[in-house]
């Protein structure tokens, strides 16, 4: 963000952003400073956090394709890669307070937690649709991490955002979670005070599609989409290897306060989808209800809403006359099957084989799209 992959620059033009939309209330800012090892983390073994710098060609090649030196450590457990300001965060979001009345939405980036998020919201918030297209996500639904994705940035935009970390732990209950963080990172009283969860996830190929020019819009990637995937399928992409985050919820999916829901349904069926989740929440909805909740949720309306779409975001770090086009769009597609769009017949033969390996005998399939 703002001229670097994960944090840079300046951007006075984001603290309006932030006044304009009442986003987290000023705050203190306090963070406390503190090997891939995927079957321990899908068992829930407990580990301490280890922070480890890339060195060799992986350093080179990521800090070739971001345009910034040291872009990213190596978080363990997990092999979880992100910026070095997660050091600041790291142990105090594995020791924070969960309260048992929270609503964590997990997932991988790209994944749909946006669509995912905005529903969890309306549904719990008696279908408040005044306030969900003028407070912006991070209000709303704070990302628990996002103070490590803006990196060492100076101003007063920083100063107003303050730190994500506190921003959650001062929200007053019920409080609405979102994070990327794989399970092995989440705080460990998630798994033992037992608040709802909700995990999105999405066929691989699309979302490395989607994830390619989030990374392109946002976080200022330079190289192709074919050296992206390299990446990804290596589990050396941002946040890190994609099925041992995604299994690590998939293995949770029987537990009563666990809701496993995929991109590929939602798009099926929207309705369904909505009513299962409502049910989920303990907020069930009329048909009426079903039917309003899907229009606000449409891609038309999701893509128009200023909460959602990141426009006053994008205009501060770009300028007040950047418009967001094409590709360039935080709200991009929505489609089910774009990756044909993008891979060649080898490259979409690479994720068969990888989805296959690492999904067999696990029991979790996604539709052929």
């Amino acid at each position: 963000m703002f001229n670097c992959p994960w944090g840079g620059g300046s951007g006075d033009h984001f603290l309006h952003f932030l006044l304009l939309f009442g986003v987290g209330r000023k705050l203190k800012l306090s963070p406390n400073s503190s090997q891939f090892q995927p079957k321990l983390q899908r068992k829930g073994i407990k580990m301490s956090i280890k922070y480890q710098e890339l060195t060799g060609e992986d350093r080179e090649k990521l800090d070739s394709l971001y345009g910034v030196p040291n872009c990213l450590i190596k978080v363990n457990p997990g092999g979880v890669l992100l910026p070095p300001k997660y050091k600041e965060l790291g142990e105090r979001i594995h020791n924070m307070e969960v309260h048992e009345d929270d609503v964590w939405l997990v997932s991988y980036p790209r994944t749909g937690s946006t669509w995912a998020q905005e529903m969890v919201w309306c549904i719990c918030n008696n279908l408040d649709f005044e306030t969900a297209r003028s407070a912006v996500g991070q209000q709303r639904n704070p990302l628990l991490e996002l103070t490590a994705l803006l990196g060492n940035d100076k101003g007063s935009w920083k100063e107003a955002i303050g730190n994500s970390v506190e921003q959650v732990e001062n929200t007053k209950s019920p409080r609405f979670i979102k994070t990327h963080l794989p399970r092995s990172l989440l705080p460990k009283q998630l798994f033992t005070v037992k608040p709802k969860i909700i995990y999105v996830t999405r066929n691989a190929k699309d979302m490395c599609v989607s994830y390619f020019h989030y990374t392109n819009l946002l976080h200022d990637y330079h190289g192709s989409f074919d050296e992206f995937c390299d990446l990804f399928l290596a589990g050396k992409a941002p946040i890190g290897p994609y099925w041992d985050h995604v299994l690590a919820f998939w293995e949770m999916r029987d537990e009563p306060n666990v809701l496993f829901l995929k991109y590929e349904e939602m798009k099926k069926d929207h309705k369904a989808v909505i009513r299962k989740t409502a049910n989920f929440l303990e907020k069930p909805l009329t048909e009426e209800q079903v039917v309003e909740l899907e229009e606000h949720l449409s891609f038309k309306k999701m893509r128009e809403n200023p909460a959602i779409n990141l426009d006053p975001f994008l205009q501060a770090r770009n300028g007040p006359g950047f418009r967001q086009e094409g590709d360039k769009t935080f709200i991009r597609k929505g489609q089910v099957g774009d990756w044909r769009n993008y891979m060649s017949e080898e490259l979409s033969n690479r994720f068969d084989k990888w989805t296959k390996e690492n999904l067999e005998g696990t029991g979790l399939e996604f539709q052929a799209v």
